[in-house]
């Protein structure tokens, strides 16, 4: 049995300001879905992640407030473009379709 993953993000600013939010568990999502949740989550090196975080402050930028959980391990972060890390951004355009398909 593997671990649950927890992934909440919320997107805010931009040019339009259209706001998201999504919170997705893979115990409660369809298999390939909690299967590709699992998968970004566990590819990403949270701790290294961690230290190179940087966003800037700018009501035009789009901004990603994360929230990760993966068994015993916790991460939150923001980021903004365009410093998001190239890492990251696969997990971040999986829970932004989730969240315009959930609309």
């Amino acid at each position: 049995m593997t671990e649950p993953v927890r992934a909440e993000l919320r997107r805010s600013g931009g040019y339009a300001g259209r706001s998201l939010h999504v919170v997705m568990d893979s115990p409660t999502l369809p298999e390939p879905d909690a299967r590709r949740l699992t998968q970004l989550v566990r590819s990403l090196d949270l701790t290294r992640l961690g230290a190179k975080i940087a966003a800037p402050c700018d009501a035009d930028l789009v901004r990603y407030d994360l929230a990760l959980q993966c068994g015993g391990r916790h991460w939150r972060g923001t980021v903004a473009e365009p410093t998001v890390p190239p890492e990251l951004r696969p997990l971040l355009r999986f829970l932004t379709q989730a969240a315009l398909i959930r609309r």
